[in-house]
């Protein structure tokens, strides 16, 4: 017998029937022909049932519903490969054999889960320690911020060095290696710190002094020596290929190293082979600079360039012609290099004048007695005060008795043996003239004339000498020099 439906089962069939129609829908789209029910048993053990292994096999997190959207994620520590399987927001699901590599710390997220779909996205990134860039700044150093160690922003600590006024607790925490008082201040050269460009500590670097011996340099200039090998100054030395100590040029001069060689620089005569500085100069020997160099066998005589050495006799020793104002100070001097006492008496000062070539002046010395060895005798006007001891004889004028040269000249004559014992021409040469009590034509100059500088002078005090004093060589240009401390009756001075 036919019965009909009930209302309520009509009801029941037609909602079965629509969701036979909708899982019929879902198995359609998914390859692997999961039924409703396992896919979303699926789903929930996926979301709901994570697991890691010790190996480092990422954990997740999440819940999955039916009718919500569900947000998972992993964290992997290390290097970890992971086996999971997600689906998408269509219901596929794939390959749970799929690997993901990652290094450092690398984080993934998870995306929504519908209907039984699960939508996933994994995002890696590694994680360094060290440089943050190519520039060598250590990471953290270029943040704008205070922080890590750093004494103030982006410097001190690990950071490099701070500005002056920068914060500090110490003074490698700033550029100029100089914390006072937490501040970062500029480096001095008494500071008692190795800062700024020093190459030791308050030396060196160019802006401070020179460092000394046994400190730390990187160039000569650092040393005081000026000699930097292997980063340490040098004590200065002879054979360093540097002026330093107290050379007076390049290795040498100075008293320690040997004397220099003529035309280098000098301060003291012993700075000179030749022994002779002028102008801060070695000059190179000579005849007539009073120092016994060269070839000479004595002081400016012997050898092959100079005269022979100094001849016995009495001789011309001083002659002060011309005086500021009035010539009430002229004199002759005399000096006994005979080695014996000599008689006087028959010796005379002949005066001869450059114009005619005649004597204007003879006068005797048999007032002053006897000379003995190394004795002066002084010839001026009796207000010339002579030396206590010394042999004195006066002119007759109290001024001007000795005529001032452009030329003229002087004769120490023996009337006796009839010839003149020495003789001087000044301010030019006189070789033709007439001396009283010696025959025929006389010439006054001894080997060559003196230099034309060799004069005396009424505008300063000067003298004519023998250099050094008593040395006759018979060579004018080389015998006689200028002096501006004339000394009648001692010996002479240059």
């Amino acid at each position: 017998m036919f019965r009909p439906w009930p209302t309520s089962s009509l009801t029941s069939l037609t909602t079965l029937s629509l969701l036979l129609a909708c899982s019929s829908a879902g198995n359609d789209e998914n390859t692997d022909s999961l039924s409703p029910s396992s896919s979303t048993e699926a789903a929930q053990e996926t979301t709901n049932n994570p697991s890691s292994d010790p190996t480092g096999t990422p954990t997740a997190t999440g819940a999955t519903t039916d009718d919500g959207p569900t947000t998972g994620g992993s964290t992997f520590t290390g290097e970890a490969s992971t086996s999971v399987s997600t689906t998408d927001p269509a219901g596929t699901t794939t390959d749970p054999d799929t690997t993901a590599t990652a290094t450092g710390e690398t984080g993934t997220t998870g995306g929504d889960t519908t209907n039984g779909g699960t939508t996933g996205g994994t995002t890696g990134g590694t994680t360094t320690t060290g440089d943050s860039s190519s520039t060598g700044v250590p990471e953290g150093c270029d943040d704008g911020a205070k922080n890590g160690d750093e004494t103030d922003i982006d410097c001190g600590g690990a950071c490099g060095g701070c500005d002056l006024d920068g914060d500090c607790a110490s003074d490698t925490d700033c550029l100029s290696g100089s914390c006072d008082a937490g501040t970062c201040i500029a480096s001095t050269c008494e500071d008692a710190k190795k800062n700024g460009s020093e190459t030791d500590i308050d030396c060196g670097g160019g802006e401070c002094d020179t460092c000394l011996d046994g400190e730390t340099c990187e160039l000569g200039d650092d040393c005081g020596s000026g000699v930097c090998d292997a980063n340490v100054c040098l004590a200065a030395a002879c054979d360093d290929v540097v002026q330093n100590g107290d050379e007076t040029d390049l290795d040498c001069g100075g008293g320690t190293c040997e004397p220099c060689d003529s035309g280098l620089d000098c301060v003291l005569p012993d700075d000179c082979q030749s022994g002779v500085c002028t102008g801060d100069a070695c000059a190179s020997p000579s005849c007539g600079d009073g120092v016994q160099n060269g070839l000479e066998t004595g002081v400016d005589c012997g050898g092959n360039n100079c005269a022979p050495c100094q001849l016995m006799g009495l001789i011309l020793n001083e002659v002060d012609y011309d005086n500021i104002g009035d010539d009430t100070a002229e004199f002759v001097e005399i000096y006994n290099n005979t080695g014996a006492t000599v008689d006087l008496a028959n010796i005379r000062l002949v005066l001869v004048n450059g114009s005619n070539n005649a004597t204007y002046l003879n006068l005797s010395l048999a007032a002053g007695g006897m000379l003995m060895q190394g004795q002066y005798l002084v010839v001026g006007p009796p207000a010339l005060i002579a030396p206590p001891g010394v042999v004195k004889v006066n002119f007759v004028a109290v001024k001007d008795s000795i005529q001032n040269g452009t030329p003229d000249g002087i004769a120490l004559v023996d009337t006796a043996a009839m010839k003149v014992l020495d003789a001087l021409s000044y301010e030019g040469p006189m070789t033709m003239t007439t001396v009283t009590g010696v025959p025929g034509v006389t010439n006054l100059v001894e080997g060559m004339a003196l230099n034309a500088n060799v004069q005396d002078s009424n505008e300063e005090q000067r003298a004519l000498i023998r250099f050094p004093n008593g040395n006759d060589k018979d060579n004018a240009a080389t015998d006689w020099i200028v002096s501006k401390k004339p000394t009648p009756g001692a010996a002479n001075l240059p």
